[in-house]
């Protein structure tokens, strides 16, 4: 290939193919360092040669620097006070005793073993004190590990980082200055203090302009990544290698005092991060000599077996003496300590420094730090999920549902969750009055912010596994859903927002949108209240009437929940149901349903409805419905007020109700309660399996003929299509 051309696809091609490789580890669940590394070495000059970092020159180095700057940067945005404060005892260990042990046991190990000088092996030991943010992330969401074992890896993945960093940093200035030890000692001091005061000052000038709101708001992103790359060159060139230092306090400063609109950056950040590794990765990976790997030999294999087998159980058990942790839970600790981005950044670019100062064995820093990676990637993250069932560690899935707003809706849909999937349901509002309700109603619930994980007892915030949002604010929704994604996979989040909004939210931000055509739910309560809407479980959904005038929320199989109504309902076995109190009979009265007759008694008026049942429906033919519903309306007439009588039976050759009126215009032998003649005749046929659907039809057939008025203006339709038509008018 061309020069030019290997130079151009050298620099575009790292990016593509390292963002696509981000993209395939997400669905094959592999951390992605794997990915990259693989697709480096691939593309690299010892396989297809579309990459060679040589064909850069100087500027490789100066990619590497700048990336592992902005990789840096934002690990120091993502400092959490809060969470530092909390952390248990056995981190703070493991970030003061365990990090001496981890960089004094490796450095023994390289010096005795391999016999590179102290120096060196200073450097190369610190290198691998960080435990992986990046790998450790994704290998916690794989595996289901109980709470103290989580956070313990996860904030000791976090806070170790710029701990490492800074050890790292000392060693290869201690390395690469040359002199006498007060040489060493002046030059270091001056590094570290230009490093710690640009960084500091520059944190808090950043700080200090967005706090006064200087920098609108959409340019605020592109201004902090502007600042931190600019703070990196300022400090570079006063003083040389002190520009990952400055980066790396600025971040902290940045991410300590929490100036606005801290998530928008670290979300933007952390897409550029996701950026730099992609590049820095293939671009190392593709810069590897695989010979450097077999010319070290078995003795490297002694070393990597040490830091894995030795260095961190004696790590983990010093850190753990007489503290909370089990026997099996230092074990546990003690397998799993990958390595990853910072580790591997941090190496080739001090080699590559230390080859242009002439050092002979800066390659061993590279050679050395990658196997550790890809070791312990390997055996421990592939292992994770084997050890943490073999020691019985798994944390059983959470099961809790958090659900914000304590409303009436909000309270029948809980009902309905807590039956099913034997999860407890937990209310937050704001609202004094609903809490009170639902307390009333032997629910648990708090007053309080629901970004604010303040209102909630340790114990509660510990078992939510889900989500539900159901305030009337459907961009607050979709801020408590931000809020939670960062304890909560995505798919345990739901939202309710608006039909107008639905396509914009499912686009961006967190959360799953469900029931976009329901109103607020503020809305839906009060038709609960007000009987005007009904929300209850059914069981075995086919009648198609009932899908007509009702909305499907959820669904159970399997004793798992859907929201919204499935695709195939043959596959769901129950169901919540919001339908409208009224509207039923008008869905079953048509027009072929209505009957003008003139019977000379009861029995036949019944004959004839039943004859014409038959005639529409031949599942009814040949049963015994006609004689049962004579048998029971002969002995016991189903009458009600102003002359109407409605007969009603449970049929088990149907699938949906059926239900036919029968204007009677000769007056017959079977009278009301008052008195009056028979003059309209409702047979009502159901299926058994719906008993609940069968009670409220024969509520609308006695509300629509609740009054002497109403009667009267049934019986002066002249014509089915006209009596049909009053009936779906509500008259």
């Amino acid at each position: 290939m061309d020069s030019s051309y290997l130079q151009l696809s050298t620099a575009v091609l790292p990016i593509f193919v390292g963002v696509c490789l981000f993209i395939l580890s997400n669905h094959v669940r592999i951390p992605p360092i794997i990915l990259l590394l693989t697709g480096g070495v691939i593309l690299g000059p010892e396989f297809l040669g579309l990459i060679d970092p040589a064909s850069l020159g100087g500027g490789l180095q100066l990619i590497i620097s700048l990336c592992v700057a902005i990789i840096l940067f934002e690990g120091g945005l993502t400092l959490n006070a809060e969470g530092i404060k909390k952390t248990p005892k056995v981190i703070w260990r493991l970030l003061t005793l365990g990090v001496l042990i981890t960089w004094f046991g490796t450095t023994g190990l390289i010096y005795f073993i391999l016999d590179y000088s102290f120096s060196l092996s200073l450097l190369a030991g610190s290198l691998i004190i960080v435990t992986g943010p990046t790998v450790i992330a994704p290998l916690l969401k794989r595996i289901q590990i109980k709470g103290k074992l989580f956070n313990i890896l996860h904030w000791e993945g976090v806070l170790i980082d710029p701990i490492g960093v800074f050890i790292a940093i000392l060693c290869f200035e201690w390395l690469s200055i040359e002199g006498n030890f007060f040489k060493h000692i002046e030059q270091l001091s001056y590094r570290l203090m230009i490093g710690t005061l640009f960084g500091y000052v520059g944190g808090k000038l950043i700080t200090l302009l967005l706090k006064k709101e200087l920098i609108p708001k959409e340019q605020i992103n592109i201004f902090v990544f502007g600042s931190a790359i600019f703070l990196y060159f300022v400090s570079d060139y006063v003083s040389h290698e002190s520009g990952i230092l400055t980066v790396v306090i600025a971040g902290f400063v940045l991410g300590w005092t929490n100036p606005p609109r801290l998530k928008h950056i670290q979300k933007f950040k952390s897409e550029l991060t996701e950026l730099a590794i992609a590049l820095v990765f293939i671009l190392l990976a593709a810069n590897l000599e695989l010979r450097h790997f077999l010319e070290m030999g078995w003795s490297v294999i002694i070393v990597l077996a040490g830091v894995l087998f030795l260095v961190r159980p004696l790590s983990i058990m010093l850190c753990g003496y007489r503290t909370t942790l089990s026997f099996r839970e230092k074990v546990f600790l003690s397998w799993i300590a990958p390595r990853g981005v910072i580790a591997g950044s941090m190496a080739s670019l001090f080699g590559l420094k230390l080859t242009t100062l002439g050092h002979s064995n800066a390659i061993f820093l590279e050679t050395f730090t990658f196997s550790v990676i890809l070791s312990t990637i390997i055996l421990q993250g592939g292992s994770a999920r084997k050890i943490l069932l073999w020691l019985k560690l798994e944390e059983p899935e959470k099961r809790g549902w958090l659900i914000i707003g304590a409303h009436l809706f909000s309270r029948k849909v809980a009902q309905f969750i807590e039956r099913i999937s034997k999860g407890s349901c937990v209310f937050l509002d704001t609202n004094s009055d609903a809490i009170q309700e639902a307390k009333q109603a032997g629910l648990v619930a708090f007053q309080g912010n629901a970004l604010s994980l303040k209102p909630l007892p340790k114990e509660i915030t510990d078992s939510i596994g889900y989500v539900l949002a159901l305030t009337d604010n459907r961009d607050l929704n979709q801020l408590i859903c931000e809020k939670w994604s960062e304890a909560i996979e995505n798919r345990k989040l739901f939202r309710w927002t608006s039909q107008n909004n639905e396509v914009e939210q499912q686009i961006a931000g967190k959360g799953i949108p469900i029931w976009p055509t329901l109103p607020k739910p503020s809305q839906v309560s009060y038709d609960l209240k007000t009987k005007e809407k009904t929300l209850h479980q059914m069981d075995n959904l086919t009648s198609k009437t009932v899908e007509r005038t009702s909305l499907i929320l959820m669904t159970e199989s399997q004793e798992e929940i859907s929201f919204n109504r499935p695709a195939d309902i043959s596959t769901a076995t129950k169901f919540l149901v919001l339908q409208r109190v009224s509207g039923l009979l008008t869905g079953l009265l048509r027009k072929q349903h209505v009957m003008f007759i003139q019977p000379d008694s009861y029995q036949e008026a019944i004959e004839t409805v039943i004859k014409r049942m038959a005639e529409i429906y031949p599942e009814l033919a040949n049963r015994h419905i006609l004689s049962e519903l004579l048998t029971r309306e002969l002995a016991f007439p189903t009458t009600l007020a102003h002359g109407v009588a409605a007969p009603h039976l449970h049929c088990s050759a149907l699938t949906e109700p059926i239900c036919f009126l029968a204007h009677i215009s000769k007056e017959i032998d079977l009278r009301t309660y008052e008195g009056e003649p028979v003059k309209l005749l409702f047979v009502l046929l159901s299926q058994e399996s719906e008993p609940d659907l069968h009670l409220r039809i024969l509520a609308e057939i006695a509300s629509a003929t609740s009054t002497p008025e109403k009667v009267q203006t049934l019986l002066n339709a002249k014509t089915a299509a006209e009596l049909s038509q009053l009936m779906a008018e509500g008259r």
